[in-house]
C-alpha cells in the first residue's frame, strides 16, 4: 500500500512538472521583444537633403535646374516706381546675375557694362557699372520704341529699378521667400559710390538701393 502511494506521488509530481515546462515554453515564444529602433525604417524626409547626395535643386515649377545642357528660364522686370513690364528669359546652362543684366541690356539696347563681375552673399548682391554703361554715356541713338527714355533721370531710375527687381525675384523661389528682403548694392566704376554728375544724384554704396533719389 505504502509503495502504491509512493508511485503514485511520483507520476503526479511528473506530470506538474512537464506541465510547467510548456507552458513556460508558450509563454516565452509570446513575449519576444520588438525589433531595434535602427532596424525601423522612417519615412519623416530629411530636412536637409544630406540622405541623397543625387538630388538636384528644382524650380519654380518643381523641374531640375542644374541640368547641363538643359535651357533655364528667368522674367527680367522693366519699369519703374513699382510699375515693371515682365519678359522672359531662356539661356542654356545655369543662369547667373550677370546673365540676367547682360539680357536686360540686350533686350532695351541699353549698355550695362560692368566694372566688375556680380558679387552675392548673405549680405546680398553687389553690382558694379563700368564708365562706358549707359548710366554715365546716356541711352543709345536711336532708341526702341517700346524702352523709350525722354532724360537721363528716367534712363537712370530705370535702370537702377530694373536691375534690382530682376536680381530680387530671381535670387528668391516664389512662395518661400520675400524678394524685397534680397538687398542690391549700386556701386560706382572704382567701387565706390554711384554718383551720376549729370543728375546729381549719387548712390550710396554701402547701403542697399531703396529706390531712386530726388533730384537736385
Amino acid at each position: 500500500m505504502k509503495r502504491m502511494l509512493a508511485l503514485a506521488c511520483a507520476m503526479t509530481l511528473a506530470l506538474t512538472a512537464c506541465s510547467s515546462g510548456n507552458t513556460s515554453q508558450s509563454n516565452g515564444s509570446a513575449t519576444q521583444p520588438p525589433p531595434s529602433s535602427s532596424s525601423v525604417s522612417s519615412s519623416r524626409p530629411d530636412p536637409a537633403g544630406s540622405g541623397d547626395s543625387s538630388s538636384e535643386p528644382a524650380d519654380s515649377e518643381g523641374t531640375s535646374s542644374s541640368r547641363p545642357g538643359e535651357n533655364q528660364s528667368a522674367v527680367l522686370y522693366i519699369g519703374m516706381n513699382g510699375r515693371f513690364q515682365e519678359y522672359p528669359l531662356e539661356l542654356e546652362g545655369e543662369i547667373t546675375p550677370g546673365d540676367l543684366v547682360a539680357g536686360i541690356s540686350q533686350l532695351t539696347g541699353w549698355n550695362l557694362d560692368l566694372a566688375d563681375e556680380i558679387t552675392s552673399g548673405k549680405g546680398g548682391m553687389t553690382v558694379m557699372f563700368a564708365e562706358t554703361s549707359a548710366l554715365f554715356q546716356g541711352p543709345p541713338d536711336p532708341q526702341k520704341d517700346e524702352f523709350h527714355v525722354f532724360d537721363a533721370g528716367q534712363l537712370s531710375q530705370t535702370i537702377l529699378d530694373s536691375i534690382q527687381k530682376t536680381l530680387q525675384n530671381w535670387a528668391v523661389v516664389p512662395g518661400l521667400g520675400d524678394p524685397a528682403s534680397v538687398d542690391v548694392y549700386f556701386c560706382g566704376p572704382d567701387g565706390g559710390d554711384l554718383v551720376l554728375e549729370n543728375i546729381g544724384v549719387t548712390i550710396p554704396c554701402t547701403e542697399p538701393y531703396s529706390g531712386f533719389p530726388s533730384q537736385t
